[in-house]
C-alpha cells in the first residue's frame, strides 16, 4: 500500500508561507517599517533640539577666551577642546573653526586644520583668517601648490573685503611655498626636471592651456612681457608655479 503523508496542520507553516513568516519575524524583532523610520526621525529631531538648546553666545565667548588662554600657554590639546566647546555653543561663528584650525596646525594635524578652515569659510566667505590658516596648513603638509592657490584665494578676499590689510602676511606665506617648490628641484639635471614635469598633472595642465601657451611663446621673444601678464591674478599664479617648477627660468634659476 502506498504510504500516506500526513496532512499539514491547518495552523502549521507551508512552503508558500516562508515570506510571510520572515516578514513576521522582522516585525517581531525590529518593529514595523514605518514606525522605525518615525523613531529615527524622532531621534534626529531630539538630537537637533539638544544642539539648539546648547547654543549660548555668552558661554561661547567664555570658551573662546579659554581657548585663547590655552593657546598662549602652548597647551594646544586644551585649546582644541576649548574651541570645540565654543563651536558647540556658537556653531555659526567662524572664529571657533578658524581658531581650532590654528591649534590643529600647532599639533601637526594639518588635514583637520584644512577641514576646519573650509567650515569657517562656509560660515563666512569673507573671514580672511580662515584662508590664511588654510594656506599655512597646506604648507605644513608640503602641498606647496595648494598653498599657493590658497594664498591667491586669500589675496582675492583680502582685496574685496579688507582693503588689502593682510597682503603682506599672505605674500610672505606664498613666497615661502614658492621657495620650497624651488628647493625641491635644486641641483636637478634638465632630464630629471623633464621627467618630473611629465609626472606633474597640474603643471602639464597649465602648459597645455592655450592662453598659457601663447604667454610662454611671447615670453621667449620678450621676457619682459611676463611682468604685464603677472598683473592678472589668475595668470600670475600659473606663471609662479611654472617658474617654481623650472619651466620658466629667470635669473639663472
Amino acid at each position: 500500500m502506498p504510504i500516506r503523508r500526513p496532512k499539514s496542520s491547518p495552523t502549521g507553516p507551508r512552503a508558500g508561507d516562508a515570506k510571510v513568516l520572515l516578514f513576521m519575524a522582522r516585525e517581531t524583532c525590529w518593529g514595523p517599517t514605518t514606525p522605525t523610520k518615525q523613531l529615527r526621525a524622532a531621534e534626529r529631531a531630539k538630537t537637533e533640539a539638544a544642539k539648539q538648546a546648547y547654543i549660548d553666545p555668552a558661554k561661547a565667548e567664555e570658551a573662546r577666551e579659554e581657548g585663547n588662554k590655552k593657546f598662549k600657554e602652548m597647551d594646544f590639546p586644551g585649546a582644541v577642546a576649548a574651541y570645540s566647546e565654543m563651536i558647540k555653543r556658537a556653531p555659526e561663528d567662524p572664529r571657533g573653526y578658524s581658531n581650532r584650525a590654528a591649534a590643529f596646525v600647532k599639533l601637526f594635524e594639518f588635514p583637520s586644520a584644512v577641514d576646519d578652515c573650509n567650515l569657517a569659510i562656509k560660515k563666512d566667505p569673507a573671514f580672511i583668517r580662515a584662508y590664511i590658516r588654510k594656506a599655512q596648513a597646506y604648507f605644513g603638509m608640503r602641498k606647496y601648490s595648494e598653498c599657493v592657490d590658497a594664498c591667491d584665494e586669500a589675496m582675492r578676499v583680502d582685496v574685496e573685503h579688507h582693503k588689502g590689510a593682510n597682503a603682506r602676511e599672505i605674500e610672505q606665506q606664498q613666497q615661502k611655498a614658492l621657495s620650497a617648490m624651488y628647493s625641491a628641484r635644486e641641483n636637478e639635471t634638465e632630464e630629471q626636471t623633464r621627467q618630473r614635469l611629465m609626472q606633474d598633472p597640474e603643471i602639464m595642465g597649465i602648459m597645455q592651456d592655450p592662453v598659457m601657451q601663447s604667454i610662454l611663446q611671447q615670453s621667449q621673444s620678450d621676457p619682459m612681457a611676463l611682468n604685464e601678464h603677472m598683473k592678472n591674478p589668475s595668470v600670475r599664479s600659473k606663471i609662479q608655479k611654472l617658474m617654481a617648477a623650472g619651466v620658466i627660468r629667470v635669473g639663472g634659476r
